[in-house]
């Protein structure tokens, strides 16, 4: 079965539905280009951030390869009151900085509805 993810209905998604507690959104390619982007009052560094994060996932590919486990599908850092949140799939990375009292279930929620049949 194949499914199409649409990148613009995540977006939009996630800036309605989680509203001012989400400070960026990044969708990028599995080698940092970034696709689509949300950046909420503050400006980051978009091109360094999701750079950054596609060699994280690259390294822990590799060292949950080296140790004989699955590839993640996703990582979450917490830092002070934030959250960095990174999810891997269908090819592409969601990246999220949020404040920490989000519900990180939600965000899944979001997202998998924004994955439609082709």
């Amino acid at each position: 079965m194949t499914v199409l993810l649409d990148l613009d209905l995540i977006l939009n998604s996630l800036v309605s539905e989680l509203g001012p507690t989400v400070y960026f959104i990044l969708i990028s390619s599995e080698n940092g280009v970034i696709k689509k982007s949300y950046i909420n009052e503050e400006e980051f560094n978009k091109a360094s951030i999701s750079l950054n994060i596609s060699q994280l996932y690259e390294l822990a590919e590799e060292t949950t390869e080296s140790i004989g486990l699955h590839s993640p599908d996703f990582n979450i850092i917490h830092s002070d009151n934030y959250y960095i949140l990174s999810i891997k799939i269908l090819e592409k990375l969601i990246i999220l900085l949020t404040e920490d009292q989000v519900d990180v279930k939600e965000i899944f929620k979001i997202i998998n509805r924004s994955i439609t049949p082709p």
